[in-house]
């Protein structure tokens, strides 16, 4: 039921488990939906076509088209909008799904990367296909933005800015992007969410990957009173310090023209050798690596005892393998106290495409596909956040150069997620998951950093409210070992907890998807790790122990 305080303005009633007065955030949101009867557009409930020509505001529909339902979802209204940003500035644009039989809960998501266009979310990353088929059944409103820029009208064109992230060249869109962009696309669905159905949500949840993950912290951080839940996976929050542990690495595999540039093939090998050294510290010689945070190799072993070849390492790739590895280390700080960066972990096992590309060389600008992928992902932060500059080299890029400290600090001030007092959202009854890749390139050792400094932070227990779980040996995108898993429906441990709070523990980790057979292992609670029991099947998950 809708309620309304004292000056009728409507507002979301609390959930159960949420307490105190209603928010200034929670109260202006209320305010602008009290504003829709003074525009004439009160609405019939559910009449979808009746949102084809709303506006509220700076908040205008674009286009209403009822959707039949079929075997993948159910029937819905889904809805384009736009939020107007001011002049010469690009809208917000976003989308709401509104399903014909509502289930009273809203889950906004993240976008992913530069941004830029508006995704197609079905639930979380890294679920298992069995959560994936189901959750447009579960009849949430869903919705997604571009975080107010578009791919397709950027300030320069792909032959200079392959990435997209010209955008930073336009304040306003650059400040929508670091993050303002949550809270606006928050309250014009919500503005939405109410002229379908007469009332707002009775939970609301945010689920975010990467980029999106990053957006999740934005939301826990800054706008606690409007989530109920919050998903983050893989979660880029320390954005600054990760784009320089990305040109980093590039500087050290493409400095010299190349001479530390590790082909292909020699890079299977190097994969190999690690995973020879680490795979049995969880018990288990299964080619995997289940402790990310046990695995230091030592790669010596592999340097050339005389003519170089594909099956050795010569002393400078062998340092620019290491280099790639260890941590950024400022000599200032950024915000919230951090000076530096955790190095990527070991075992990915597409480092060669992520870390050195197809060639020796990059382009200049970035040639994609052919460049290391987290190169793309620099030189976007380099040319366009700090230099403002689309002629600039990012591989002269200096995290510690004085010439540019003053613009880094002023972009991580608005890009950075990782504040880690989350007293706010705790204290108001929100529940938080963490995940992340134990073999990812944003590093899992900077997750669980910020995880400690939270719970070391935060006025409240943090197993009171939050979960923090690795996924082993699995990358960016999901890529493990042969075999390995890298799927959980944490979506639905996340609203177990928050309505009925059923709180989660070890859960288990299985194929990611439906045609692949693969082991079983407990999707364990940081810092503890899946170690095999030593006797069982160890296809099971109930042939390991979660343990530190």
């Amino acid at each position: 039921m809708t309620t309304r305080p004292p000056n009728g303005a409507p507002r979301r009633p609390r959930s159960a488990g949420r307490s105190g007065a209603a928010t200034p955030g929670r109260l202006a949101l209320a305010s602008a939906l009290a504003g829709l009867a003074m525009t004439g557009q009160a609405l019939a409930a559910g009449d979808c076509a009746a949102l084809a020509d709303f506006e509220a505001g700076a908040l205008s529909v674009t286009g209403a088209e009822l959707v039949a339902a079929s075997a993948t979802a159910p029937e819905a209204c889904v809805v384009m909008a736009s939020l107007a940003q001011g002049e010469e500035v690009s809208p917000i644009n976003f989308r709401v799904t509104l399903p014909t039989e509502w289930s009273g809960r809203s889950v906004q998501y993240g976008g992913g990367g530069f941004n830029g266009r508006i995704n197609d979310n079905q639930g979380a990353r890294w679920q298992t296909p069995e959560a994936q088929a189901a959750f447009p059944f579960k009849n949430h409103v869903t919705f997604e933005g571009d975080s107010g820029h578009q791919n397709g009208a950027l300030p320069l064109g792909p032959d200079v800015d392959p990435r997209g992230a010209s955008f930073a060249l336009v304040p306003e869109e650059f400040e929508n992007y670091a993050g303002a962009s949550v809270g606006k696309t928050f309250d014009a669905a919500m503005q939405i969410v109410e002229a379908h159905y007469g009332r707002l949500p009775d939970y609301s949840y945010f689920v975010g990957f990467s980029q999106g993950g990053k957006e999740a912290m934005v939301a826990a951080q800054r706008h606690p009173e409007n989530y109920d839940g919050i998903l983050a996976g893989d979660p880029v929050a320390a954005l600054s310090g990760l784009k320089m542990a990305h040109l980093k690495s590039t500087r050290a595999f493409y400095a010299n023209g190349g001479a530390a540039w590790v082909p292909p093939a020699t890079a299977e090998v190097v994969t190999a050798e690690i995973i020879a050294q680490c795979d049995g510290l969880d018990g288990l010689e299964d080619g995997w690596i289940g402790d990310f945070e046990g695995c230091q190799p030592d790669l010596s072993t592999m340097l050339c005892e005389g003519a170089e070849g594909e099956d050795c390492l010569s002393e400078a790739q062998l340092a620019a393998i290491n280099e790639m590895h260890a941590p950024v280390e400022l000599d200032y700080e950024l915000p919230n106290g951090l000076t530096g960066h955790a190095g990527y972990p070991w075992g990915n096992v597409a480092w060669s495409g992520s870390f050195l590309g197809t060639r020796p060389q990059p382009g200049n600008p970035v040639e994609l596909g052919k460049d290391a992928y987290v190169y793309g992902l620099g030189d976007g932060y380099a040319r366009f956040f700090v230099a403002q500059d689309p002629g600039f080299d990012a591989l002269t890029f200096d995290e510690n150069d004085p010439a540019l400290r003053d613009r880094i600090l002023e972009v991580a001030q608005l890009i950075d997620a990782t504040d880690p007092d989350l007293t706010p959202l705790a204290e108001g009854g929100s529940k938080l998951i963490l995940y992340a890749g134990g073999a990812s390139e944003v590093p899992p050792a900077e997750v669980a950093a910020y995880w400690r400094r939270m719970v070391e932070t935060t006025g409240v227990p943090a197993r009171d409210f939050a979960r923090f779980y690795i996924f082993p040996a699995i990358t960016h995108a999901g890529v493990g070992p042969e075999g390995m898993p890298a799927a959980s429906d944490l979506f639905s441990a996340l609203e177990a907890w928050v309505e009925t709070g059923t709180a989660p523990g070890p859960m288990v980790n299985s194929s990611p998807k439906a045609d692949l057979v693969t082991a079983e292992r407990p999707l364990c609670e940081y810092p503890a790790v899946p170690r095999y029991d030593g006797a069982g099947d160890p296809m099971l998950a109930t042939s390991f122990s979660c343990l530190p």
